[in-house]
């Protein structure tokens, strides 16, 4: 019943984005460009009931033309073998002028998220939800203000599947479909554009290498419609991913 809750929520999630964002069409001054993203991700189990999620990215436009980069960690706690929350994390972002329409002025951020993922699986299919919330805190340089006082807020779920392929699921020597999705909704201070402003999709290949250490590697589409609401980027390139997974309690369970 939980598994066919989930699909639900999913799809109930998609269509209410999709028409919400893109339910009227609106004239903007849209710029397409490539984007080429490195990832690495690790979960750090301490113990049976709790540990770290981690992630750091590399974010690039054009000919690598660095665009973003960032650090993200979060305090997780594992509730059930498939639902796990991260009551809370922290993040710092480097931003940069990048691309077609850069910015007048780099602004780093800092962010505190929360997070909820669920997990389960039928036969070959590996699905992930996850829920995510984020306080966002700028810089304002444009105002001679290097502290981080501008805030903004996040709400943003993505639905992931892996599908085994060579085998009857996923397991060292596994080779693995990816294909995922996520929605953007944002608001706050300076925030004009109060709709879905942001949607990534991706679909590439992965191999799970070990039981802890998989690589992903495929298309990455980002459409991203800036907080004045008048300008939005088309990014188009690649994402690779490297997964490697720390777990400390085989030795103390």
């Amino acid at each position: 019943m939980i598994k066919q809750t989930s699909h639900l929520l999913g799809l109930i999630f998609l269509l209410v984005f999709f028409f919400e964002g893109y339910g009227q069409v609106e004239e903007k001054e849209t710029v397409n460009q490539a984007t080429e993203w490195f990832v690495l991700n690790s979960n750090i189990k301490l113990h049976k009931r709790f540990g770290f999620a981690f992630d750091g990215q590399l974010r690039d436009v054009g000919k690598f033309e660095s665009a973003q980069d960032f650090v993200r960690l979060g305090l997780e706690f594992y509730v059930t073998p498939k639902l796990s929350i991260i009551p809370i994390g922290g993040m710092y972002v480097w931003n940069f002028k990048y691309g077609k329409q850069p910015v007048a002025y780099v602004n780093d951020e800092a962010r505190i998220w929360h997070q909820i993922t669920y997990i389960h699986s039928t036969s070959r299919f590996h699905f992930h939800h996850r829920f995510r919330m984020e306080e966002r805190f700028l810089q304002n340089k444009g105002q001679d203000d290097e502290t981080f006082s501008t805030q903004l807020y996040r709400a943003r779920y993505r639905f992931l599947v892996n599908i085994a392929l060579n085998k009857t699921k996923i397991e060292k020597g596994t080779w693995y479909a990816s294909v995922w999705d996520e929605f953007f909704y944002g608001w706050g201070s300076g925030d004009t554009f109060n709709k879905i402003d942001q949607n990534r999709f991706s679909v590439g290949i992965g191999y799970q290498i070990a039981p802890k250490i998989s690589v992903t590697a495929g298309a990455l589409y980002q459409l991203l419609v800036k907080s004045n609401g008048a300008q939005q980027e088309n990014n188009i390139g690649s994402i690779i991913q490297f997964n490697y997974n720390f777990d400390f309690t085989k030795k103390t369970d």
